[in-house]
């Protein structure tokens, strides 16, 4: 084959792969995802299907309503697993504020109806604003729920707009490594002796360790960029309470030395467990915090680690000949 044959063949493989990229684009981006819609409570035949009838108006017949009850919920069950991307939500002006506060949760379980699962992000009031735009950036799930905690409302959605895409996901054999800091440190149990591969939960030297204080954290930065799928955590059988509570973080945000970006879980007291086992289905950082809200106190930790891969589109995103690729999975997570 002479060179410019075999120039002609590369750029033709290179347009159909293209043009592959642009169907999956706008299969996965253009159109919403489907699925079926469930709620908490029915008030007034405001049925939860309303909010994914294809609509954006705000009248009465296009939206869902909830009762006025304890933690209201409104839930999608898409079609599959899905990375979701981008979710747009459009409400009525007169029942805008009850949508501040509402935290927005993604993933495979149906445990709490669905909203222990990671959260992507929590919806504030906009004024002026009746669609919102909310990015979960690649985040993994069969099940979107709305839920409404620490509240007793109603909730009101009259539009819900799910865009996301299927994407192999690839993990390590091995756990990751980054570097640990936390938010204080008592006699020397430093932050990187959770990642220091001991699982032995015997001493000092094996541990991290907190001072007692306001909302303690740990936070370990990855060398890069990940989708992390399953997080270990191990801890001393004496201090294993202080776990009870925690949330696990993962995004690329500092705000809030990072506690602020998408929780995965929230870890609670396993008797007779010193290890436990967490799934964050893909979600995708650099940052790997460890946070205990609303309590003054110690946090421990004697062994983390966190397992994922990198997505191969960010592998070739120094590559200009498919500079496309790395373009087209910000899109579909």
């Amino acid at each position: 084959m002479t060179e410019d044959a075999t120039l002609f063949s590369i750029a033709a493989l290179h347009t159909a792969l293209f043009l592959e990229s642009v169907w999956l684009t706008a299969s996965s981006i253009a159109v919403p995802l489907r699925g079926a819609a469930v709620q908490s409570s029915t008030a007034s035949g405001w049925t939860a299907g309303r909010a994914i009838d294809g609509s954006c108006s705000s009248g009465t017949d296009s939206c869902t309503h909830t009762s006025e009850m304890d933690n209201p919920w409104w839930r999608l069950q898409l079609d599959g697993v899905y990375r979701v991307s981008v979710i747009e939500i459009t409400n009525r002006n007169v029942a805008r504020d009850r949508l501040d506060g509402v935290e927005i949760h993604i993933g495979n379980s149906l445990v709490n109806n669905g909203n222990d699962n990671p959260r992507c992000a929590i919806i504030h009031d906009v004024p002026d604003s009746l669609t919102q735009t909310v990015h979960c950036w690649g985040m993994e799930g069969m099940y979107v729920n709305f839920y409404k905690p620490f509240n007793t409302t109603a909730l009101t959605l009259c539009e819900v707009k799910v865009y996301g895409g299927r994407n192999p996901f690839y993990q390590s054999k091995s756990s990751l490594v980054g570097a640990a800091v936390q938010s204080s440190t008592y006699l020397g149990w430093i932050a990187g002796q959770a990642i220091d591969g001991s699982c032995s939960p015997d001493g000092k030297d094996r541990c991290s360790y907190t001072g007692q204080m306001d909302n303690p954290w740990w936070r370990l930065q990855l060398d890069g960029v990940y989708r992390v799928s399953v997080i270990e955590i191990t801890n001393m059988y004496s201090t294993r309470k202080w776990l009870d509570g925690v949330e696990i973080h993962i995004g690329n945000s500092l705000v809030n030395n990072g506690n602020d970006n998408p929780r995965c879980a929230i870890i609670h007291d396993v008797p007779d467990g010193l290890t436990q086992t967490v799934h964050c289905w893909g979600m995708e950082g650099v940052y790997v915090n460890f946070y205990k809200p609303f309590n003054t106190t110690y946090l421990m930790l004697c062994e983390v680690k966190v397992y994922g891969g990198r997505n191969p589109f960010y592998q070739s995103k120094s590559s200009l000949v498919w500079g496309w690729v790395y373009e087209c999975d910000i899109w579909l997570g």
